[in-house]
């Protein structure tokens, strides 16, 4: 009876076709393919954007990148050289769909005008913003993990007051934290006008002032002429305040009175104006829920003048347009020991605001407004976008001399069937290697051309033609040793192969 074990029958380790994405798959990389132009990848400044359907080997590709940036950064700090490149990870699961919602709420927008809504408000400073968040937040985090130890994040800020400035605020309008966490930050940063010592000193002569003066109004030389200049002070008031001889104590009253209402309205006045500027700083950040304004607002009369006017506080800080906002970031960065920004951005088509089925226009305007000239020049971007230039519109003139796409390294992802083949082939021969069977250079017993021995040359190429991602070459591969376990007398026909086609496209979206 003919085995149904076709791991032990072909000298496989496991099923090198379940693996169906790049986040999930165990296979080491002999099992992947990777484009000329992008073997021997290193972290540069170049800018990568990348448009493919699902499925088509993006994410692969961006995790390689990332792994690469990952050892690069490893190796510099065992070196002590530097800390590496600051990696931004718009990937990370719920960061984007929280920078939406945010930015939905904030908009008034609805989930049946979104598209609209989306497309009239949304630009490439609120992408950079989401960028700021999650810098601010990791940044932040680290802040308050290492505290004040030599070397870490406060001990650099607080020997430079204007990225010290810098970092507060970003913390305060851009960072997904707690108040406690802030209040700390303020605490570590802000260094306060008068030191305890000079508090103490000042307090000492304040002292010594006050009992001075009144042993010096005691002695009889001056006591008497200070009583007579104040008694002709008391006569020229009284005689023009009707009734203030007779109820000295009720005017007395009213002056005080008087004193604390102007006070207070005063106080109230500083307090609404700092709110107010606190207000229109925080009215650009569209993609953060805000700390409460009073407390932002405190935080601005700390670090800045109150004429400082908001636009001032904001161009130096935090920036206006997108690439202005990230020049400001990497410059923080850089003096926190890093060597520059990088950012990576994939899986968009996961977020459930810009899922191209629910909400198609939405997906067409975020790509739009990555891609234009003046921010793509920051360098070391590396986005994915799911799916083609031409399905994006992204192929029109004015897009393309906005976008200037012959600058930076653009690619559609699109597979041939040399390539599916040679990809399928490579994580076949990965199992064996896993294993034990000989190594690369050695002919294995059972090769990857073994299972099609009863399909003709021309009917292999004919239907493997009709596949255009890996995941859908993988979709079909799983069914075909599907059909042989359940099959084992045979082997695989054109017509296996066909119906598995069928499947792989049907199921692939």
């Amino acid at each position: 009876m003919p085995s149904t074990n076709l791991l032990q029958q072909f000298g496989l380790n496991r099923n090198p076709f379940t693996d169906r994405t790049a986040e999930k798959t165990f296979l080491d990389e002999t099992s992947l393919y990777r484009h000329s132009d992008l073997q021997g990848f290193v972290p540069s400044e170049t800018t990568y954007i990348f448009f493919g359907r699902r499925g088509c080997g993006k994410t692969t590709i961006r995790l390689m990148m990332q792994r690469t940036y990952d050892e690069y950064n490893k190796k510099m700090r065992e070196e002590g050289q530097s800390k590496g490149h600051f990696c931004v990870d718009l990937c990370r699961p719920g960061h984007m769909t929280a920078c939406l919602r945010e930015f939905k709420t904030r908009t008034g927008a609805r989930d049946d005008n979104w598209d609209a809504k989306f497309q009239e408000n949304w630009d490439s400073a609120d992408l950079v913003d989401c960028v700021l968040s999650y810098a601010a937040t990791e940044l932040v985090s680290a802040a308050a993990k290492q505290g004040c130890a030599a070397g870490g994040i406060i001990d650099k800020l607080k020997g430079d007051n204007k990225r010290s400035q810098q970092f507060l605020i970003l913390a305060h309008l851009y960072a997904r934290t707690d108040q406690s966490t802030l209040s700390y930050l303020r605490k570590a940063l802000i260094t306060p006008k008068y030191s305890p010592a000079e508090m103490t000193k000042a307090a000492g002569y304040s002292v010594a002032g006050v009992t001075g003066s009144l042993a010096v109004i005691q002695l009889p030389a001056i006591a008497g002429p200070l009583s007579e200049a104040g008694g002709k002070v008391w006569d020229v008031i009284a005689d023009h305040v009707p009734g203030l001889r007779e109820n000295p104590k009720i005017y007395g009253a009213l002056t005080v009175a008087l004193a604390c209402v102007t006070t207070n309205r005063y106080l109230n006045y500083q307090r609404r104006r700092a709110i107010s500027r606190a207000t229109l700083l925080q009215s650009f950040v569209r993609v953060v829920q805000q700390s409460p304004a009073e407390i932002v607002g405190k935080l601005l009369n700390q670090l800045f003048d109150q004429d400082e006017t908001v636009d001032t506080i904001r161009s130096i800080n935090i920036g206006v347009s997108g690439h202005q906002k990230l020049d400001l970031l990497a410059e923080l960065v850089v003096l926190l020991g890093y060597e520059s920004l990088a950012v990576f951005g994939d899986c968009f088509d996961e977020v459930t605001l810009l899922d191209p089925v629910t909400f198609p226009g939405a997906i067409k305007v975020f790509a739009r407004e990555v891609c234009r000239n003046d921010l793509l020049n920051f360098g070391r971007l590396h986005f994915f976008f799911p799916d083609s230039r031409l399905a994006l519109d992204l192929s029109t003139d004015k897009t393309l001399k906005e976008a200037r796409f012959d600058r930076h390294f653009v690619r559609d992802l699109t597979w041939s069937r040399h390539q599916l083949e040679e990809l399928a082939e490579r994580r076949y021969r990965a199992a064996q290697l896993a294993n034990g069977l000989p190594g690369e250079d050695e002919v294995p017993q059972t090769s990857f051309s073994d299972l099609f021995k009863k399909v003709r040359g021309e009917d292999f190429s004919s239907y493997i033609s009709k596949l255009s991602t890996p995941r859908e070459l993988l979709i079909m591969m799983s069914e075909m040793f599907a059909r042989m376990e359940a099959h084992p007398e045979g082997g695989l026909t054109a017509q296996d192969m066909e119906i598995a086609v069928t499947k792989a496209l049907e199921q692939a979206v």
